[in-house]
């Protein structure tokens, strides 16, 4: 969970229904996770009407999450908010769904450089860097 204030992501625990279906497991996961951040109260706002189209679990390790125009187009600008919501992203799926060792994240089916200016949308996020960066955040706070 991204936590704005904190400029850092906290693990926070959820009692959801999930499906059998890793594809339809990690589906579920990145709904619950945006379903918290479209609360006004949220730690980590996202844009109203963001959603997950589709998460695609490609073997060997490699997940890729295709959201809505919505969530990208709306998605607020700046660096910190940006990397929050990828590496939460990123840390929902591999704590989640074992053996994802890189994701990558599409918007409306289609690649995209940055989501709102900042975080490369171009590249496959690889779960080990993003723990180590999440790591290094916690750290310096």
């Amino acid at each position: 969970m991204a936590d704005d204030s904190a400029g850092n992501l906290r693990t926070q625990q959820a009692t959801i229904s999930l499906p059998e279906d890793r594809q339809e497991r990690a589906e579920e996961l990145v709904r619950a996770l945006l379903s918290v951040y479209l609360d006004k109260t949220s730690p980590h706002v996202i844009a109203p009407g963001s959603d997950v189209r589709d998460v695609f679990l490609v073997d060997p390790g490699v997940a890729v999450i295709d959201m809505n125009s919505a969530f990208g187009d709306g998605h607020r600008s700046g660096v910190l908010v940006e990397d929050l919501t990828v590496a939460s992203l990123v840390e929902t799926l591999s704590q989640n769904i074992s053996g994802i060792q890189r994701v990558k994240i599409l918007i409306n089916g289609k690649e995209r450089d940055t989501l709102a200016g900042h975080a490369d949308l171009s590249i496959f996020y690889d779960v080990n860097s993003v723990n180590q960066m999440m790591n290094q955040m916690a750290s310096s706070q």
